[in-house]
């Protein structure tokens, strides 16, 4: 059986433990790249900004897995 679309083109960090979102909170403005928050682990990133978002990741050390699905 498959799940309904019911968006296109949208991009979520996910974390697996809350503290790593408090701890990128603390070294990026995340909510400069943030649309919404789904849980303690997700938020929703701008697609437009994904690519900034992760090179600031990059530049801070921390390294983003991107799976396009």
């Amino acid at each position: 059986m498959t799940e309904p679309i019911l968006h296109k083109n949208l991009a979520i960090l996910r974390v697996t433990e809350a503290r790593v979102l408090d701890e990128i909170r603390a070294v990026i403005p995340l909510q400069d790249y943030s649309l919404g928050v789904l849980s303690e682990t997700e938020v929703i990133v701008d697609p437009a900004r994904l690519r900034e978002l992760r090179e600031a990741l990059e530049s801070r050390g921390l390294q983003a897995l991107v799976k396009r699905v």
